[in-house]
């Protein structure tokens, strides 16, 4: 009888953490797949303590293609692929149970960041696949399964924990001399898909390079205006969101409200519980002289924060959900000349950040003005 789960990796070089992922993820799987891309340090001696199935593959610039490998030794009924920088934590023992559903082909699970010091909000990810044939990696980087077609459920009783632990001139370096030139090269060879375009502006934008990262935001939006003409959602949405986002905001930060309204009320069509686009089209109506109006969007924000009912189809800045639209309130109730909400929501703001000049400098304000005299 095949074992029921099978953990699958690639590695390298990840010697100060792999032993942590692999402790957490033991427990839970019956084997251990890991592939190492050519670890100078005692990457494969941690891995061999906890499984047999250590294999090598030359780096080849493509990560789909080295997990593809991995997949080949997998006998398990359902594959699992998690990164060293990750943990898997379990609140329920017994969410094993759920991949005895025959009618779910995938599971997404939740990503966390692990301490405070990072601000991207959790997201679900595709990690949990039926092994049947036909299944593989896709993409050179930020490799997906190709899970399509099959039907998705969300795990329940687990989660990731992703411990980031590369300082800002490791990751721009990753970027730079990685990521960007495998990038380019796919979309050079023909794959065009949203998420390598938006990706592309994402990394060139975090290099400082603006030109070439509007570049590619304009090209990706325009792989969808036609979509966004008709009113309909495109075939693929992978960082759609985000990039609407960004169509928004850049067109709001230019003072063009015609085509940041044009790009919110698309996004929002669709993505209703998604802050930053909501937080984008609050700012919009408030320039546009409707303080009140614009208070719902802001509202609706820190709503979906405390409810936990935001999109998480991908992940973003948690501040668009915190400190902004709390501040946002503040500021807007301010105007309104309504002081005792305009504390309120300028304190609120404080607990997501203490350190937010803006909001102090008017709470002190505000405070003193209200103080009794004498």
């Amino acid at each position: 009888m095949a074992p029921l789960l099978s953990l699958c990796m690639i590695v390298k070089n990840e010697a100060h953490q792999l032993r942590r992922c692999l402790t957490s993820v033991q427990p839970w799987v019956d084997e251990i797949i890991l592939v190492d891309t050519g670890s100078e340090d005692d990457t494969v001696a941690i891995a061999g303590e906890f499984t047999p199935h250590v294999y090598a593959v030359e780096w080849q610039q493509d990560f789909a293609a080295a997990r593809n490998y991995s997949l080949q030794w997998a006998t398990g009924e359902w594959i699992f692929y998690i990164d060293a920088d990750e943990e898997l934590i379990v609140t329920d023992s017994h969410w094993r149970s759920q991949l005895l559903d025959q009618g779910i082909d995938c599971f997404s699970v939740l990503r966390q960041e692990a301490g405070t010091h990072h601000n991207w909000s959790d997201f679900a990810n595709v990690r949990f696949a039926r092994r049947q044939p036909g299944l593989r990696f896709v993409g050179a980087l930020h490799e997906q399964l190709n899970t399509a077609q099959g039907k998705v459920g969300a795990l329940k009783g687990i989660h990731l924990l992703h411990h980031n632990q590369q300082t800002q001139e490791q990751f721009l370096k990753k970027i730079r001399d990685r990521n960007i030139p495998i990038l380019e090269q796919m979309v050079q060879r023909g794959d065009r898909r949203l998420m390598n375009l938006v990706c592309l502006g994402d990394h060139y934008a975090a290099c400082g390079r603006t030109e070439q990262s509007r570049d590619w935001y304009h090209q990706a939006l325009d792989a969808i205006a036609e979509d966004i003409e008709q009113q309909r959602l495109p075939q693929e949405t992978t960082w759609l969101r985000h990039l609407l986002f960004w169509a928004t905001y850049t067109a709001f930060e230019a003072k063009d409200y015609d085509t940041a309204q044009y790009y919110a009320s698309y996004g929002l069509r669709y993505f209703n519980a998604y802050p930053p686009l909501l937080y984008a089209a609050g700012l919009i109506v408030f320039e546009l002289g409707l303080p009140r109006g614009a208070l719902p969007y802001f509202h609706r924000c820190l709503d979906l924060f405390s409810r936990g009912t935001y999109d998480r189809s991908e992940p973003f800045d948690r501040q668009w959900m915190t400190t902004q639209p709390a501040y946002s309130l503040g500021f807007t109730y301010m105007t309104l000349q309504e002081q005792e909400r305009a504390i309120t929501y300028f304190q609120k703001t404080l607990e997501f950040n203490p350190h937010y000049q803006p909001a102090q400098q008017h709470l002190q304000h505000l405070l003193s003005a209200t103080a009794p005299s004498g």
